[in-house]
């Protein structure tokens, strides 16, 4: 779904003409209004987006919910989850719509890939983590909202936020660097990877220039979000980091309170006085 969001990124500029070229801060704020509406189609039908598990499975992890094994395990599955929607959405695109045919549009995404390819990689990693700062943030206060329309106004201002500012989600990074035009015949680079139209941009470039530092910049921003609330919100035990084991644990915890307190008593008033209490009192 994040391709969508993508997409009208690329419209908005593509064929903001003028406005583009004088006033880009107008074209930047209807991104901005546009973009979030797949993440809310994601966060209300419960699909998966890795920027998002970026945050919530490492919660998990250290409140013993889940394995430390199974974050990476679950990371990895949605990245490629989320990376072959992307793509084959890309090409549908490319095979069955005109969308890419006008040259404004073509040179705004040859434009834009270049760009996010030839950053320096701290910038990227950098912007990555306001992104996904704000991303979770959006997350996190839409799953804290209760009516329908409380969590789109929390989703909607940190994920419009981050697109008005340039942040670098590798989600939508997934589709940015690799859409082609339509209607162009497509070759073997194209169907593996869906390198630019025009853009001097290889695999090991699209890669390791854009996916790996906008997903380890994802990565912190999510874990700088996350973890201080788990903290402070619902502090966990130590000993359950790595295990499933923290309710049972608690539970023991409770089960055998009342036992140290019977202990307790049964130090400070031994049965022989209890009982000589009680046969004085029959007497009486």
């Amino acid at each position: 779904m994040i391709g969508f969001g993508a997409n009208l990124v690329h419209v908005m500029h593509g064929t903001g003409g003028v406005i583009e070229e004088k006033a880009p801060a107008i074209t930047n704020l209807l991104a901005a209004l546009f973009f979030p509406i797949p993440l809310l189609m994601i966060l209300v039908t419960g699909q998966e987006l890795i920027t998002a598990n970026l945050m919530t499975l490492p919660m998990a992890a250290i409140n013993g919910r889940i394995k430390a094994w199974e974050v990476p395990v679950n990371w990895l599955i949605v990245f490629f989850g989320n990376l072959t929607g992307v793509l084959v959405y890309a090409e549908l695109l490319a095979q069955c719509s005109e969308l890419y045919t006008g040259e404004a549009l073509l040179a705004f995404t040859v434009k834009l890939a270049m760009k996010k390819c030839n950053l320096p990689w701290g910038v990227v990693v950098l912007r990555g983590i306001g992104c996904n700062f704000l991303v979770c943030m959006g997350v996190w206060l839409a799953v804290t909202s209760r009516e329908m329309g409380s969590k789109i106004i929390a989703m909607y201002l940190p994920a419009g936020l981050f697109v008005f500012l340039g942040m670098e989600h590798v989600a939508a990074n997934m589709y940015f660097v690799p859409v082609r035009p339509s209607n162009q015949r497509a070759t073997f680079s194209d169907i593996q990877m869906g390198m630019m139209n025009g853009a001097d941009i290889t695999v090991g470039q699209y890669i390791g220039r854009s996916i790996i530092p906008s997903f380890i910049g994802n990565m912190i921003g999510g874990g700088l979000l996350g973890i201080p609330m788990v903290f402070i919100y619902h502090p966990p035990m130590l000993p359950s980091f790595l295990t499933r084991n923290k309710s049972e644990s608690s539970l023991s915890t409770l089960n055998e309170a009342p036992t140290r307190s019977r202990s307790r008593i049964a130090e400070a008033y031994p049965m022989e006085d209890i009982r000589t209490d009680e046969s004085m009192a029959n007497k009486v």
